[in-house]
């Protein structure tokens, strides 16, 4: 029986990912360096603090810069750029899927690879914070999308076990992740997130709009081996 419905943020309630490749590529470019959107799409869905990792092992960054301290550049460069176009914009339709769905009872979860603080800010912003019963950022866990751990510590926090759930995604990160977890997933096709593989979630939708309540319940029996 579906009890629950977790919410990957980033492209999937506020279209951010084009406005976190700027400032990355800002980061990068201070320090003399290019960021190419191909090189870049293979973090979409990964935390901050993995790309970081990831780049400081190809001599993308600075050798002397840490981890840290990379975090602040972006999360600074970010900053700049919401606060001169009036912050992230929301998804289509969204917020009043969110609110129709915890309308019909289900528990509800952000399961995001951002900070903790920027996903509370993000969803208050929205106007749906009241809607949320848990909140879980991936800088918490050892382990980043793809690996299952976040969507695992969300259902753990709602109560509910991994075939009570659908994840909503939109990067091939995160639709993998959700898979690992043994949840069914939604596939939210955002241009603005770049061509991702979510060849593996149990369905694709382009927009959010008209989703009701028996749409994520066949979803889900699908997804389960249910008629």
């Amino acid at each position: 029986m579906l009890k629950a419905v977790i919410f990957d943020m980033d492209g999937v309630l506020i279209d951010s990912e084009t406005i976190h490749f700027q400032s990355n590529k800002k980061v990068l470019s201070d320090m003399g360096r290019e960021l190419s959107y191909d090189y870049y799409k293979q973090f979409i869905g990964a935390t901050l603090t993995k790309m970081w990792e990831v780049m400081k092992a190809d001599g993308m960054v600075d050798a002397d810069k840490t981890i840290d301290e990379l975090n602040d550049l972006s999360y600074s460069a970010t900053n700049a750029i919401l606060t001169q176009n009036g912050g992230y914009p929301a998804v289509g339709g969204a917020p009043e899927l969110v609110r129709n769905l915890k309308k019909n009872g289900m528990k509800l979860a952000v399961a995001s690879s951002s900070m903790y603080d920027r996903i509370k800010v993000t969803v208050s912003n929205l106007g749906i914070d009241d809607c949320f019963d848990v909140l879980v950022s991936g800088e918490q866990l050892k382990n980043p999308k793809p690996a299952p751990d976040i969507f695992l510590e969300a259902a753990r926090q709602l109560h509910v076990s991994p075939d009570e759930c659908i994840v909503i995604e939109d990067s091939g990160n995160g639709v993998n992740a959700a898979k690992a977890a043994d949840m069914a997933c939604i596939g939210y096709i955002n241009p603005g997130s770049g061509e991702q593989d979510l060849s593996k979630a149990d369905y694709l939708v382009e927009s959010f709009d008209g989703l009701e309540m028996p749409f994520f319940e066949m979803v889900h029996a699908h997804a389960n081996g249910q008629p």
